[in-house]
């Protein structure tokens, strides 16, 4: 095999790549061999070129829904949900570090979004860090006191002083003993931070054609927002 002058995307050598055969399209295949990687420069279909699947989660992340990226790369859905379903999102914050940080106060409400159909409501409870402006931790499942539970079984490695909610009688109940102010006027920044969910996540519309076909691309992609723009 004759050596040529291309670069490896994994160790970025130029030298010892060298041709490996060809890809049953008919494209020529490459081998690099210091790492031992194999790859092509052409491809047939377009959504196999580098850096497709970035830009498929990028759009996701921007209010672009799976039914208006494939005509725009030319590709079919199934594509982009392989994509999607790759993501591994974190249920809490990495910014504010437990036992050395103090959350002074902290805001929490739950959402709802839907999955097939309106009458499957899948609901994300998450809480907000109100001086930091963050989301601290997230969890999805029914509107009911075990989904309430998980969420506060991940908050309670924080020092909370002060815990704010609207009137859901879950939250007093849960969180009776506690510094607990109930009032839709201290949510106001957890309640505009929901407006910006729906902003940026076509699946979160509430009348729009992006809603999610499955519970786990549902929870993945809203959940790669949340680490993306609070977590990391």
């Amino acid at each position: 095999m004759a050596s040529i002058s291309i670069r490896c995307p994994t160790c970025s050598a130029t030298e010892g790549v060298v041709r490996n055969g060809k890809s049953t399209a008919g494209h020529q295949r490459y081998l690099c061999s210091h790492c031992r990687k194999t790859w092509q420069i052409s491809f047939t279909y377009t959504a196999s070129q580098p850096g497709t699947h970035q830009k498929i989660i990028d759009m996701a992340m921007n209010g672009v829904g799976v039914p208006c990226q494939c005509p725009h790369y030319g590709r079919w859905p199934q594509h982009d949900f392989t994509a999607l379903k790759k993501l591994r999102p974190e249920p809490v914050t990495s910014r504010i570090q437990p036992g050395s940080d103090v959350i002074v106060c902290a805001e929490m409400d739950e959402q709802w979004g839907y999955v097939g159909a309106k009458s499957r409501q899948r609901w994300l409870f998450y809480a907000y860090d109100r001086m930091r402006r963050t989301v601290v931790a997230h969890v999805f499942g029914e509107r009911t006191l075990a989904t309430l539970e998980r969420l506060l079984e991940l908050l309670s490695v924080f020092d909370v002083v002060v815990w704010m909610t609207d009137g859901w009688p879950l939250y007093e109940s849960r969180l009776k003993g506690k510094l607990h102010v109930i009032s839709k006027r201290y949510t106001q920044r957890i309640e505009r931070h929901n407006l910006n969910l729906r902003q940026h996540l076509a699946r979160l519309g509430r009348k729009s054609l992006s809603f999610s076909k499955s519970v786990e691309l549902n929870d993945k992609v809203i959940g790669h927002y949340l680490n993306i723009k609070h977590y990391q």
